[in-house]
């Protein structure tokens, strides 16, 4: 699909699909609810209307934990427009009266009971439905939907165990997917079924949003479930050895560790990046935009052994490793170097780190080092944070036993003529122990190193990110927030891709008390915004302890001293400031539009939060609306304020960049 013309600055929402509520949907929200929210956007003023992502995560809420790069989720579906519903109204009308009371998502009981009625509703028409051409069709075009409806079956047949865990066809054949679609015919024909019926209703109701003259943009996380259909089938193109995630920045001290196999880059090229050109391919037929999640993975992933538990222990994949030779040509010793990699310790050194536990520890976890009599080394099998953490000791032990395991220059790689940098290395007690001339020489080393990636990183995404620009008329977004390599800028604007700008993120953190950036310096080929769904919405924001209204006031150029409340008056006044950024679309979440109606900002600020990252269940991916999409566009109020808000950006000039 095509995003239309961009002649003036353009403003739009984004709301999680999931989070709609309308007079016709059960419990979340649903594709056709689309359809009133598009005409309330519409009321607005606005141009897009920005979606999380939409695919199959079976009984996981999180929207990033998708079964399949390619499957729409059912529990989406509107039953009620399912033909042959008619036949279980009083189930339906039941689940509605139930669901629609609460005001939180139930996902796991809601996709449990959408699936189990779909499921009556598929059996009862199953003789009808097997001889149905135009569903046999829809599978012939889509070759992914083979491999996937039996990994569904199969998921279902094994209690939802992982496919690791399963006793036969753990590592399918093309000859494996046609057996198990002759042994489980039924089944697989209602997984296909529940994917024709959803791809219709989203292409429903995308179709009469664009009829509005307004586009959705999607969204395309970068990495998929380990336990997803594209791993189980498409095993060749990932890596299993390692896991994706994020380097440590000051809000994870450990880094994170997303649990997400790693590309393997070299065979997806090989294959002419198929797979990925599949995956888009599936994405347009839905969207007129979308953002590509971590865009910085197409850069360099941080990339993470699977024997560990957080991402302190990680390197970026690609990167430029330092070598044997290049480190003994400056005077290192191959000895002295494996040192570094894995330190022995004296009881007086392990003391420092163990303290009253050290006598204790010591026979359970150590073991001398080869040739000595009283240095020592952790034993094989605590050498991982799994291992560690796994130890039947309390919490704030394991603690110290994690200080002794992460005490390096150099991580572990398995290969002893390269070495990576731990990433904490230049504070690490191992290296202290070094004379000063060798600490120097390989903080020069070191730097001279990190200095040396950037030409690969704008080379490797140069290369993966042109075949997904170039690939369909969407226009491509980018997530780019966390620790951005230089190179990152350029390429994007070489590319038409759009950055993001969060408005309370985007400073100068190299400058003296990391001012922001004024709201023209933004790029044009980007897309601001307030908040976004890993933060807390504007009015949470101004909760926060930490956050320093007065130095924002300023910034928003705006009159006297900050307020402690935010008003809609108030809101007002910030939403223009932002409204005033030079980029090209403004795409606010619908939490900070709703801030500015006294009656849509009534909860406490927190009860707005999508998801706390880091954190796992509590109110994540729960957040609804708290009225209807129909009820929205009674509200004049709101539309009116918005509408302002809008139309003042649509008439500045663009002539500057």
């Amino acid at each position: 699909m095509r995003y239309s013309d961009i002649s003036c600055f353009q403003s739009g929402v984004a709301v999680p699909l999931f989070s709609l509520r309308s007079k016709n949907s059960i419990g979340i929200g649903e594709y056709l609810d689309l359809i009133p929210f598009a005409q309330w956007s519409k009321l607005c003023d606005f141009n897009v209307i920005q979606l999380l992502p939409v695919n199959d995560t079976g009984a996981e809420a999180s929207p990033y934990s998708a079964r399949s790069a390619f499957a729409l989720n059912p529990v989406f579906i509107n039953i009620q427009a399912v033909q042959g519903s008619s036949e279980f109204e009083d189930d339906i009308e039941e689940a509605k009266e139930k669901f629609d009371e609460q005001e939180r998502i139930d996902y796991y009981k809601i996709s449990t009971w959408k699936r189990s009625i779909l499921r009556k509703i598929f059996d009862n028409r199953y003789d009808q439905l097997r001889k149905d051409k135009v569903l046999q069709e829809w599978l012939d075009k889509n070759p992914w939907a083979k491999a996937y409806c039996a990994y569904s079956t199969l998921k279902a047949e094994n209690g939802e165990k992982s496919w690791k865990d399963w006793k036969n066809f753990k590592n399918p054949t093309d000859a494996d997917i046609e057996k198990i679609w002759t042994k489980y015919k039924k089944d697989v024909w209602f997984q296909a079924w529940m994917q024709f019926v959803a791809e219709t209703q989203f292409c429903a109701a995308v179709s009469e949003v664009s009829k509005l003259g307004i586009n959705i943009k999607g969204d395309i996380p970068i990495l998929i479930n380990e336990d997803s259909a594209d791993v189980w089938a498409s095993r060749k193109y990932f890596s299993l050895e390692d896991r994706a995630g994020a380097p440590p920045d000051m809000f994870s001290y450990s880094g994170q560790n997303w649990g997400f196999p790693t590309y393997r880059w070299d065979v997806i090229e090989q294959d002419g990046f198929a797979w990925w050109k599949a995956r888009l391919a599936q994405a347009s037929k839905f969207y007129h935009a979308y953002r590509i999640d971590h865009v910085l993975g197409f850069f360099r992933i941080w990339s993470i052994p699977q024997t560990e538990t957080t991402g302190i222990l990680g390197h970026f994949n690609p990167s430029i490793p330092l070598t044997l030779e290049r480190l003994q040509a400056a005077g290192f010793k191959q000895e002295s170097l494996e040192y570094l990699r894995k330190p022995n310790y004296s009881v007086d050194q392990l003391r420092q780190f163990l303290e009253g536990d050290t006598e204790r520890l010591l026979p359970v976890c150590f073991k001398t080092l080869y040739g000595t009599t009283d240095r020592y080394i952790l034993k094989d099998e605590f050498l991982s944070e799994k291992a560690i953490l796994g130890l039947s000791e309390p919490q704030e032990v394991k603690d110290k036993l994690l200080k002794v395991y992460w005490n390096r220059v150099f991580i572990p790689t398995g290969d002893e003529n390269t070495f990576y940098p731990y990433w904490y290395w230049y504070n690490q007690p191992v290296l202290y122990t070094l004379p000063e001339n060798e600490q120097q020489k390989l903080h020069e080393i070191i730097g001279e190193n990190e200095a040396a990636q950037n030409a690969l990183w704008e080379a490797n995404a140069t290369k993966l990110l042109s075949v997904l620009a170039k690939e369909t008329d969407m226009l491509v977004c980018a997530e780019d927030l966390g620790s951005v390599p230089r190179c990152v800028p350029a390429v994007l604007k070489k590319l038409n891709i759009l950055s993001l700008r969060i408005e309370r993120w985007a400073r100068n953190w190299d400058a003296p008390y990391s001012p922001y950036y004024a709201m023209e310096e933004y790029p044009r080929l980007s897309v601001c915004t307030t908040s976004c769904h890993d933060t807390s919405s504007l009015r949470g924001l101004w909760k926060e302890p930490d956050f320093d209204k007065a130095f924002y006031w300023s910034h928003a150029g705006l009159p006297g001293n900050a307020p402690e409340e935010l008003t809609p008056t108030v809101v007002r006044n910030i939403l223009a400031h932002v409204f005033s950024a030079n980029s090209l679309l403004c795409i606010l979440p619908v939490q900070d539009y709703f801030a500015l109606s006294p009656a849509l900002s009534e909860c406490a600020p927190e009860e707005e939060r999508v998801n706390i990252p880091g954190t796992v269940g509590g109110k994540n991916w729960t957040y609804r609306l708290p009225c209807s999409v129909e009820d929205l566009a009674k509200n004049n109020f709101l539309c009116s304020e918005i509408r302002k808000l809008v139309d003042a950006r649509k008439r500045r000039p663009m002539w500057k960049i």
